[in-house]
Order: structure tokens, then sequence, then C-alpha cells
């Protein structure tokens, strides 16, 4: 029998993140998604045909787009490096690429509903109104570091560092609460 004993950072908040819904008419809801694997790719333009072909999805080229196979996405962070998300990584990438698993590193907040963007907006310089289907961005969410990833049609992932999460998960908790 194997017991898991990783520990979510915001695992004591889905009765919190519960009330969001019936306090807004389930205009919006709050969620945490833990434990997404996440691969930090550092990759030169030459290497990126070998890359997606290892990991099993395209790495985007436009910036702040998301591309998407199956379960697996790759989030453009800059212009050679991306964010995979949800799959198992290769032991060792081939010449060109470099892959650190930064899984442990960050945590996901899901914000969905129609109003998720307005929630965002409280604390978030970013049009995030503007931005079309599968997006992504680096930004500050209420003064933390946070990955924006926007899913069509109103599914917001923050992907925020474990030690910001409370933080920031009491912002959102509190934001919502006086929509």
């Amino acid at each position: 029998m194997t017991v898991d004993l990783r520990r979510s950072p915001l695992g004591g908040l889905a009765d919190e993140f519960a009330q969001v819904a019936g306090h807004t008419g389930g205009r919006l809801r709050l969620a945490e998604q833990p434990y997404l694997r996440q691969l930090n790719i550092r990759a030169h333009t030459d290497a990126l045909a070998a890359a997606a072909a290892t990991l099993g999805v395209a790495l985007p080229t436009t910036p702040n787009t998301v591309t998407r196979t199956g379960d697996i996405a790759a989030l453009w962070l800059g212009p050679d490096e991306w964010l995979v998300v949800g799959r198992q990584g290769p032991g060792t990438p081939p010449d060109g690429w470099g892959m650190v698993d930064v899984s442990a590193q960050r945590t996901a907040i899901v914000v969905s509903g129609p109003a998720a963007v307005d929630l965002l907006a409280h604390g978030c310089a970013l049009d995030l109104g503007r931005i079309g289907p599968d997006w992504c961005a680096q930004t500050m969410l209420a003064r933390a570091n946070v990955v924006l990833w926007g899913s069509p049609p109103d599914e917001i992932r923050i992907l925020v560092r474990a030690s910001f999460a409370s933080y920031l998960a009491a912002w959102l908790l509190d934001a919502a609460l006086a929509m």
C-alpha cells in the first residue's frame, strides 16, 4: 500500500473556496488544483522540434499563448522559455534544450465563472477582458508574482509559488466575498 504524504499549500481551504460559489450565485468559483506536473523548458529556436517531439506538445512561438495536445499544455513564458503542464517529463532532454521539474514550486488556483475576470481585475494591471482564448502571462496579482493561464470560456488558472499561496488565497477570498 502506497501512502501519499504530499500536503497541498491550500488543502485546508476547500470549504472556504466552495462558499464563494454560493455567495456569488455561481458567477464565481474558486478551487485549488494541486500537484500539477510543471516542467520549465529552455530551448534555442533550432531545438524546438526536438523538444516538441520529446515532450509530446509543440512549444508556442507567439508570445503569451498556449498550445495543447490532449492533457498536455505548453505556456510561452519568454523567447526561449516555456512551462509544460500536465505530464511526466523525459529523463534527460536531448542537446539544445534544458528541462527542470518545478512541480513543487507552485500550486494552481482555478478561478472560473462569468465573474472570473472581474475578480482578478481588482489586483492585476493586465486588461484580461481583451485577451483571447488559450493565453498566458507572467504578471503580478495582489503583489504576488504569478503565471495566469486562461482557457475558454471563463476559466483562469493562477500558478503561484507555494510560499505565496496562502496570502493570495486569502486575498482572492476577500475580494470574492466583497463582490
